[in-house]
């Protein structure tokens, strides 16, 4: 670790343990984990058809991880499991999803905690698909909507990944 991401990570763990100093016996909101130098280890995104959950972890700007979506096509839920592997530069992020029947690159930039891939269509457009903290209980409760005639969003867009 250089010297410049160990002042980052120092700096991080500081703020979030002196964030609880004088509070009251309140209950306190839940922290989410900062990404520093990589993606937040979990992240949730959805439309009005499916719901996506990747986790990662980023070393030295490698990400590894898992990518998991649930799709309602035809009528019934599809899930697709793939593999992560990918760099993150700065706030460029790039993605390979490895499926069972062949794989996927990602674009993307990471703005604070929250991912935006540049995902290609079967027309050939380029569509946006924005992610953004989550945990796996967050995609469950999602999925759970989907498979139950639901949107998991009133304002989500069409499914972006086929």
């Amino acid at each position: 670790m250089n010297i410049r991401h160990a002042a980052l990570a120092a700096t991080a763990i500081c703020a979030l343990t002196t964030a609880g100093c004088g509070a009251s016996h309140s209950q306190k909101p839940a922290l989410t984990p900062v990404a520093i130098g990589g993606l937040p280890h979990t992240l949730v995104g959805e439309d009005y058809n499916s719901v996506t959950l990747i986790e990662t972890t980023t070393q030295d700007g490698n990400i590894t991880g898992t990518f998991d979506t649930t799709e309602i096509r035809y009528n019934s839920p599809e899930h697709l499991r793939a593999t992560l592997t990918g760099t993150v530069k700065g706030s460029q992020v790039t993605l390979k999803a490895s499926f069972t029947l062949g794989s996927t690159v990602f674009n993307g930039t990471l703005d604070g905690n929250t991912l935006t891939l540049q995902v290609p269509q079967q027309n050939g457009q380029i569509e946006d698909y924005v992610l953004n903290p989550g945990t796996v209980d967050d995609y469950n409760q999602r999925v759970s909507q989907l498979e139950n005639g639901g949107s998991p969003s009133p304002t989500a867009q069409p499914s972006k990944f086929y």
